[in-house]
């Protein structure tokens, strides 16, 4: 009885049923989203309030159908395609990349063995060698697929640490007299330095260079911190570069950070998780000369190629630095004569159990092209330009820095308003922004200064949503000023 009941749980014509209600649901839920209506970006809820919401025993929930549920899902979460959607670096995923996501969620293959996922090996194979060539690496490069950009940083960071220490650190352990260190700027994104505590080397093993006006690493530092840092007993091994930073979207000097590892042999990684969209730009490529040069590069696919999330690359210019990263054993995976085998991923990332993420990334460049993602990139960029000089040309408002990409920091600093009182009043004007539904935006602290941050990541976002929002924010902010005392 109860093998019966499991088995009709899997009836086709069931599943059809619900696969039309939900495609049509979905299909509403996009017009809505992206025309422009009345519905708000987010509508926001106090996080207990949302967790009586979804409480199993609210009554509302007792005979909530499948389709009631989805729409309840989609009430309470917030809208990437909503043109007024400037916040975080999440993407408005394209359509055929989320067929292909539905297909693979459906199909359920993890790929830590190519047994159980031979299509989705076969297209992360492809993949690879296509944006290799794209960085301008040899025949030689190799790489693999991973759930987000903290995993594909900490995946080159580990690699780096067994390719350059000397001794097998994975099987000996990190030896406390003989410490070794990794440069990273001020404004590198928090897994770097979260990942160097990670894999054992402690947090004297990450060595911070100031950043320039442009909130760039200052190269001109490196042979000083790296001479410091010999004098502290740390041997540096690597140093790490933003491609560009998630505060600011600044991009480091490639070309410089590139010869300088190779003039020292250190490991050169390239954190390209957000910026690495400009391969496929011919305006915006010269932001990554020396990109070629890197031993390790990560790329999301789900920020700035509009793919499904999460669906991180990890690219090594010498591929079989790729197998040292995890050389341990798992006999019950693998036979005994089995090498470097590009398709059996476990071997070389953190997860056992990893979705198809090649074949969602497979269909994005298929169905759309290089040309696409290029226009898509170039678009972004543009605007956040106009933007800035919107922003420069308005009063009371404050840039952060020139934009080179399409993150903008800004703030609403008027005159009358004292200095140590801006912090509050831009967190307040976030706040109210919110919660009004109007937009979605967040902030960053830079140098003790609190600045409204935007990630123009939606395709359909234009400049008139862009003075919509200075006017919504000078808007609050008239009207939050008089609160502080």
């Amino acid at each position: 009885m109860a093998t019966s009941s499991l088995s009709n749980t899997y009836d086709s014509e069931e599943f059809r049923r619900h696969g039309h209600e939900l495609i049509d649901i979905l299909a509403d839920y996009l017009r809505d989203a992206t025309s422009r209506s009345d519905m708000p970006v987010l509508d926001y809820r106090e996080p207990d309030e949302l967790v009586s919401e979804f409480d199993f025993d609210n009554p509302a929930n007792r005979n909530l159908p499948l389709d009631g549920f989805i729409r309840k899902v989609i009430a309470n979460m917030n809208h990437m395609h909503h043109p007024r959607f400037v916040g975080h670096q999440n993407t408005p995923p394209l359509t055929a990349g989320v067929i292909a996501q539905m297909c693979t969620t459906l199909l359920n293959n993890g790929v830590a063995v190519y047994e159980m996922g031979p299509a989705s090996m076969a297209a992360e194979r492809n993949v690879i060698r296509y944006m290799a060539r794209l960085i301008g690496f040899g025949a030689d490069a190799d790489g693999i697929f991973t759930h987000g950009g903290s995993a594909g940083n900490l995946t080159g960071l580990l690699a780096a640490r067994q390719a350059m220490s000397e001794y097998n650190i994975w099987e000996e352990g990190v030896r406390h007299d003989r410490p070794v260190g990794i440069i990273v700027s001020d404004q590198s994104h928090y897994s770097i330095s979260r990942n160097a505590k990670v894999i054992g080397l402690g947090g004297r093993s990450v060595i911070r260079i100031p950043y320039d006006s442009r909130y760039a690493m200052s190269t001109g530092l490196l042979q000083e911190t790296m001479q410091k840092a010999g004098e502290q007993g740390i041997r540096v091994i690597c140093v790490a570069a933003n491609a560009c930073s998630t505060s600011t979207g600044t991009y480091d000097n490639l070309e410089e950070i590139a010869a300088f590892c190779r003039e020292n042999r250190l490991w050169f990684h390239v954190d390209g998780a957000h910026g690495l969209g400009v391969l496929f730009s011919d305006k915006y490529r010269h932001l990554v000369r020396g990109l070629e040069h890197a031993d390790s590069v990560v790329i999301d696919f789900h920020k700035m190629l509009l793919t499904p999330g999460l669906n991180t690359m990890v690219l090594f210019r010498d591929g079989r630095r790729s197998y040292e990263t995890f050389a341990q054993k798992a006999g019950y995976l693998f036979e005994k004569h089995d090498g470097n085998e590009w398709y059996n991923g476990a071997r070389r990332t953190l997860e056992c159990t990893k979705s198809a993420l090649g074949i969602v990334a497979w269909a994005v460049i298929k169905y759309y092209g290089g040309e696409t993602l290029g226009n898509y990139v170039d678009s972004r960029y543009d605007l956040a330009k106009r933007f800035g000089e919107a922003i420069l040309h308005t009063g009371g408002m404050e840039l952060a820095v020139t934009p080179e990409s399409n993150i903008v920091c800004f703030r609403y600093a008027p005159e009358g308003i004292a200095a140590d009182k801006l912090n509050d009043l831009n967190r307040l004007i976030r706040k109210a922004v919110i919660q009004s539904g109007e937009f979605y935006l967040v902030q960053t602290e830079l140098e003790g200064n609190i600045w409204l941050r935007t990630a123009l990541m939606n395709a359909m976002t234009d400049d008139s949503d862009l003075e919509r929002l200075i006017g919504t924010v000078k808007r609050y902010g008239g009207e939050l000023a008089g609160t502080l005392t």
